[in-house]
């Protein structure tokens, strides 16, 4: 564990995983069964300041300061895509039930909703 990691922390739904954010714009995903870092992930220019699983936990979902979102493949943990629009630092990051959609909010005031196929 990284003395100097932020608040941005989460669990996955099964409790399988722990991302966490650091001040170095690291996020380390830690598998609580193996009792392991899994992926130690080079992810944002700026601060990290959201993090959420997918409801599958096939990938998650950052937001930073940088004003992006990635998206990240738990298995390969690698970034697969880059959400651009907000103009101010992503504040959240939500997936809905389904896993189809992905709800950020930005202290730009706005909220967008991501979706793909």
């Amino acid at each position: 564990w990284d003395s100097d990691f932020t608040s941005n922390i989460t669990f996955s739904r099964s409790g399988r995983y722990l991302a966490f954010a650091n001040a170095d714009q690291t996020i380390k995903i830690w598998d609580v069964q193996s009792d392991a870092i899994k992926h130690t992930i080079s992810a944002h220019s700026d601060p990290i300041k959201a993090l959420a699983f997918s409801p599958n936990e096939k990938m998650l979902a950052s937001g930073s300061k940088d004003q992006t979102i990635k998206l990240w493949n738990m298995e390969t943990g690698k970034s697969f895509d880059t959400l651009k629009g907000h103009q101010d630092t992503v504040k959240s990051v939500a997936f809905s039930p389904d896993g189809q959609t992905l709800f950020s909010a930005s202290f730009d005031k706005s909220i967008k909703l991501w979706r793909w196929e």
